[in-house]
């Protein structure tokens, strides 16, 4: 809240694109950080439920679509195939 008001998603980006500015590294969109964020929480064994509700999301499948796979499509629908 910024004097009794919501803050817009757009304030948020400004402000991290000059913080980033400021340490001299690249910004990112808050999207992007929010798929970093929820692939970091995968990556550390978070569990997926986990990750859905902190991003918000009713349904896994939004969720799921945020997480980075490293995997190729065959190495995936193998892991997948073996888990079946």
């Amino acid at each position: 809240m910024w004097d009794g008001e919501r803050i817009t998603s757009r304030q948020i980006a400004y402000v991290l694109e000059k913080f980033a500015e400021r340490q001299g590294v690249r910004t990112k969109s808050t999207h992007k950080m929010r798929k970093t964020y929820a692939s970091n929480l995968n990556a550390n064994g978070v569990p997926l439920d986990c990750i859905r509700e902190m991003l918000g999301h009713s349904n896994l499948s939004t969720t799921l679509e945020y997480i980075y796979n490293p995997l190729t499509e065959k190495e995936t629908y193998d892991l997948i195939t073996k888990a079946l």
